[in-house]
């Protein structure tokens, strides 16, 4: 089995510039490529080599998949491959107004629980976390682009922390909608 040459990053594997906006449905159909070359079920007449190559290989397609498909862990990565020093999960933002803005989203989230009406301020709540996401993704577009790293580093953890209270609201709409 021709193993693809694993010293590639990511983009290049799937054929893609080491952008931000990529074309989701390329990403998709290079994955679905790959996929038909090397996954494991297309080797179990192989080498016991082969197949152990298969499954690690396919493991690292998976993960490559995973990074560039999530808007946060593909900002993290195009900042590692272009040297960007990239502090743990645990650094916090030094932006006021930004800690703000994550207080009084976390608490209007957890209001939704008590509520009447909580999915419908849910969705409120989800529209305006979609907006912001949207408006970080272009602030770190413009910031890459640029070549300020330690700025696009910034953004890239604004970027997570919107995301981890969208993963909290759709536990609790899940929450909610099991009622």
């Amino acid at each position: 089995m021709q193993s693809p040459d694993l010293s590639q990053n990511y983009f290049e594997l799937f054929g893609l510039k080491p952008v931000f906006a990529i074309d989701p449905v390329r990403l998709k159909t290079a994955q679905q490529r790959l996929h038909a070359s090397f996954h494991p079920d297309r080797h179990v007449n192989d080498s016991d080599r082969d197949r152990r190559l298969s499954v690690q290989v396919t493991s690292w397609i998976n993960q490559a998949f995973d990074t560039l498909q999530d808007p946060v862990k593909r900002a993290k990565y195009l900042l590692e491959i272009s040297g960007a020093e990239i502090p743990d999960d645990s650094t916090t933002t030094s932006d006021v107004d930004f800690l703000m803005e994550q207080i009084e989203l976390r608490e209007a989230v957890e209001a939704c629980r008590d509520a009447p009406d909580g999915l419908e301020q849910c969705h409120r709540i989800e529209d305006k976390l979609t907006r912001r996401a949207a408006e970080l993704a272009n602030e770190f577009v413009a910031c890459f682009a640029e070549g300020d790293l330690p700025g696009s580093v910034t953004i890239s953890r604004k970027m997570q922390f919107i995301q981890r209270i969208q993963q909290q609201l759709d536990e609790l709409q899940f929450e909610l909608e099991g009622r």
